[in-house]
């Protein structure tokens, strides 16, 4: 057995999925997993860092990554033998028309204070041969969650895996969890809770037009979303139309359904859908509305799969790194070639090679 620990933290800054797993092979077992609030300060840097000067980033890269420490030496205090922690780390910038993706974490700093090897910086090299360096789930989906014909996981960003009989297609597939966010977040409040929000408002049709014909939506796979577009772009859209907040969401909710719902190609289907999306009553229920002529069925996993599938899929790419195999799949991604994804750290007192 192998010891990995996993850390995600999204865009929808709800804080740090942490989970230490057992791999051997493709069986493994979950030995412990936490959620790990960001602090406020932290938060609000994050949130802004498209905005920041270039020594501000540089600040706010350095909090971040001592940040990520602590909880790690707290969270692996008491295991013995951890192979490797894998970090996403925290996306700035998504471009793969000029092959970059960055994601903001000083990796040899946490490396070397928790003393333990670190894997990060997944995805450039798979956009350096062509492609989106992203979706990375597509790989857990295939080897860690067999006997589903779709895969969603409603994070910041909705995300979409399945295979089409011949190959595994991945793909974002709209906003989700950063735009309804961010409008609770004018109500102070985190998110919509079960969609409450969302449920009292009414839908603007115009509006919802006007989303539904994003060019994105109708671009073919390999495809991928930008953080910044959607906060400068999409939201600024719902925004500029200044409709009540309750209004906002549900006709952001409408569309997340609506875009997701098309997204399903084939009849009688079984749907995982996992991330923090699925504890949206609201989106829940209307997904299932307009999935109801394809005779669905959506699947909600236990709690510990919906919270940190996304962790241990990144620990799942550290391990494959670590032992020098592919870890993304060039069908779903568009890449010329097979990539073994990641910057390896080894730390203090490395034991592994590069």
């Amino acid at each position: 057995m192998t010891r990995v620990v996993g850390l995600m933290s999204g865009s929808s800054l709800d804080g740090l999925d942490i989970v230490l797993i057992d791999f051997q092979d493709k069986n493994w077992s979950l030995l412990k997993s936490d959620t790990i609030s960001l602090p406020t300060d932290l938060a609000k840097s994050l949130a802004t860092i498209c905005d920041q000067t270039a020594i501000e980033l540089a600040h706010t890269q350095a909090a971040y990554s001592s940040f990520l420490s602590t909880a790690l030496k707290t969270f692996m205090e008491g295991y013995s033998n951890i192979a490797v922690v894998g970090i996403h780390g925290h996306t700035v910038l998504h471009l793969p028309e000029i092959k970059t993706s960055w994601q903001l974490l000083n990796g040899g700093q946490v490396a070397a204070e928790i003393n333990v090897p670190v894997v990060c910086d997944f995805r450039n090299q798979d956009m350096a041969l062509g492609g989106q360096g992203t979706p990375m789930a597509v790989i857990a989906d295939r080897d860690l969650y067999p006997g589903y014909d779709y895969y969603i996981n409603l994070g910041g960003i909705a995300n979409i895996s399945y295979y089409d009989g011949k190959q595994w297609v991945a793909y974002d597939i709209c906003p989700c969890n950063q735009v309804l966010n961010y409008f609770s977040s004018t109500m102070g409040l985190p998110y919509d809770n079960k969609g409450n929000i969302a449920k009292s408002g009414r839908i603007n049709t115009k509006l919802l037009t006007t989303l539904n014909s994003t060019a994105f939506f109708h671009q073919a796979p390999p495809k991928s979303l930008d953080n910044s577009w959607i906060r400068n772009d999409f939201i600024k859209i719902v925004a500029d139309n200044e409709l009540s907040i309750p209004d906002s969401l549900r006709t952001c909710t409408e569309c997340i359904a609506l875009q997701i719902a098309e997204s399903i190609v084939t009849p009688n289907a079984k749907i995982l859908v996992t991330g923090g999306g699925s504890k949206n009553s609201y989106l829940i229920q209307l997904m299932k509305t307009q999935l109801v002529n394809k005779n669905s069925d959506i699947i909600i996993p236990d709690l510990q799969t919906v919270d940190y599938k996304e962790a241990i899929l990144i620990a799942y790419c550290a391990l494959l790194r670590l032992n020098k195999e592919v870890n993304f799949i060039t069908s779903a991604t568009g890449a010329s070639q097979a990539v073994i994804g990641g910057a390896l750290y080894l730390g203090q007192n490395p034991t592994s090679d590069a």
